[in-house]
């Protein structure tokens, strides 16, 4: 009677600490973060391959990834010990999209213990762990299974079962409160794009994980991206296990084009599909491969994209990306991660199937594409002097052509993740808007409108450059092979400058002779340089073109130097 009135104290324990969990949907564990630093690849002297040896971690572990400070690139591996004592296969770390240098995190499914190889010695090296599945200590593994005991039976009382529902006419996508997002709020509102194409990605993890597994994987991975990448949000839009099931991963809405962390210079044209498991020797299941292809299928046709044939876009850069800024680039509709950035994503096993993707999602996908509405964007000057506006207007339509009348619409600029609003407006009752934009750099600028029924339409990108405003001044007549001060100013600050000197020839016209670079302090330049002959000379200064900037140009001074030999 004793074990019996102990047992059922626990149980209704563990009832009330379950409650507030069921009310608030299914139950997820705490997650718990902690790092590791491995001071002994820093003693380890000379160079080449290194290897850890056996490393206990803190505490139980589900996830972990790397980061160190040198090399810049390196190429790991990782076995983990379960906790029942068997070592994992080595496992290859995919190299890290977190902006340094590291390894993306594997899945461990609650390790105590791990090993490295690194074909280089790193400097600085930590390891990052996640634990999603509330096993972190001896504690948390007892209060958990109270939890999950009790969560199941208040569900069963309840009549609470839960099933994911995707979207009308989509697959069903797990939501995020389903998989515990609340842990792992974004950091901040989502921002939204353009779906002209999707990528499918792996995201390295072991593929010996059950069907229960998967959603703590994914609360897993959101945590590391966010907290130790610092990214906004899980950076995937899409995750789906070798079990055919689809999360939802970033936030902002599945049927939203909302920009990811997940193809470097083209998220804000694509929607991004990781594959939990690693697919460089090992084939996905047809389960997952299925519901690939149905939910790009849905997706592609919901945006106005097809699933089949090549589109054309414009690489935004970066230094994961295959081609550099501005260069037009050609991918087939459903692409593999490897296709746009330098990376073996999404393995060459997964690779080899997305023939078989494209194939069953052009007979999911929808007969005919249905019109959205569209919102247009121009600039009556695309390049610009410094501080010049830029004057910007455009269209907004229904799906039925029909001009969107007052409807909110904002201006946004490109960043390095995402795009940010910096204008607001409301159409006329002809669809029409204008508004100027002040700008000091260059920037790729789109329109959002808001539609009336919700959900919003997305111009096609357009570039404004900026030309910085230069000022050059110098002294008009000078001797010789003597030095003369030129000094001036520009705007913004952060631009490189040059100075170029061209000299009259005896055909009257002026040849460059020389180009002296300019140091450029709190928006000032002066430097002293000689002109060597007796000459009518041409100074100027010109700006390089750059991410920020146009090449601009200063007027020109002409300088009369005496006294020397012509």
């Amino acid at each position: 009677m004793r074990r019996l009135a102990v047992a059922l104290a626990l149980l209704g324990l563990a009832v009330l600490l379950a409650a507030p969990a069921l009310a608030g949907g299914p139950f997820v564990p705490r997650v718990v973060e902690f790092a590791q630093t491995l001071p002994g690849a820093d003693r380890t002297p000379g160079a080449g391959a290194w290897r850890s040896g056996v490393v206990r971690a803190p505490k139980r572990f589900d996830l972990v990834g790397l980061t160190w400070r040198a090399p810049r690139e390196a190429h790991a591996r990782i076995r983990v010990r379960s906790s029942d004592g068997r070592w994992s296969p080595w496992t290859a770390m995919a190299e890290t999209h977190g902006g340094g240098a590291g390894a993306e995190p594997v899945w461990a499914g609650g390790a105590d213990a791990y090993e490295l190889r690194l074909d280089r010695r790193p400097r600085g090296l930590r390891a990052h762990f996640v634990n999603a599945t509330g096993t972190a200590t001896r504690a948390a593994r007892v209060a958990t299974a109270l939890r999950r005991v009790a969560h199941g039976a208040l569900a069963a009382i309840a009549g609470t079962a839960a099933r994911a529902q995707g979207a009308t006419g989509a697959p069903a996508i797990v939501p995020r409160e389903a998989w515990g997002a609340g842990q792992c709020p974004p950091r901040t509102a989502p921002s939204y794009g353009q779906v002209q194409l999707g990528f499918v990605h792996h995201t390295v993890d072991a593929n010996t994980y059950g069907p229960q597994d998967s959603a703590a994987m994914v609360l897993a991975i959101c945590r590391y991206h966010r907290n130790t990448n610092g990214w906004n949000d899980v950076g995937y839009n899409f995750l789906v296990d070798r079990y055919g099931q689809i999360f939802e991963g970033r936030a902002g809405g599945v049927d939203q084009p909302v920009i990811g962390a997940q193809a470097q210079g083209y998220n804000g044209i694509s929607t991004g599909v990781a594959n939990i498991g690693t697919f460089t020797r090992e084939r996905q299941t047809p389960e997952a491969v299925r519901a690939t292809a149905h939910l790009l299928a849905w997706k592609l046709p919901l945006h106005g994209a097809p699933v089949d044939g090549l589109v054309t876009v414009t690489s935004a850069g970066g230094p994961s990306n295959r081609y550099p800024v501005g260069t037009a680039v050609t991918f087939e509709r459903i692409a593999g991660h490897r296709d746009a950035d330098a990376t073996a994503c999404p393995g060459d096993a997964l690779f080899a199937e997305l023939p078989e993707i494209r194939r069953q999602a052009a007979a999911l996908a929808p007969a005919a594409i249905v019109p959205r509405a569209s919102v247009s964007i121009a600039v009556a000057d695309p390049t610009l002097d410094f501080p010049q506006p830029a004057l910007l207007s455009g269209q907004a339509a229904d799906a039925a052509g029909i001009a969107l009348a007052s409807a909110p619409l904002s201006v946004q600029v490109a960043t390095r993740t995402g795009f940010l609003t910096r204008a607001r407006t409301t159409t006329g009752a002809d669809g029409g808007w204008s508004l100027t934009l002040p700008t000091q750099v260059s920037r790729t600028l789109r329109a959002v409108v808001q539609l009336p029924g919700g959900g919003t339409a997305s111009s096609p990108r357009i570039g404004v450059q900026v030309a910085p405003s230069i000022r050059l001044r110098a002294p008009r007549r000078v001797r010789a092979r003597r030095p003369l001060l030129v000094s001036g100013s520009v705007r913004p600050r952060r631009v490189r400058l040059r100075l170029e000197i061209a000299r009259q020839g005896r055909d009257r016209r002026m040849h460059v002779v020389a180009r002296v670079p300019l140091r450029v302090r709190n928006g000032r330049f002066a430097a002293r340089p000689r002109l060597r002959r007796a000459a009518l000379h041409r100074l100027r200064v010109v700006s390089l073109a750059d991410a920020r900037n146009a090449a601009g140009r200063s007027g020109d001074v002409l300088v009369r130097a005496t006294g020397g030999r012509r």
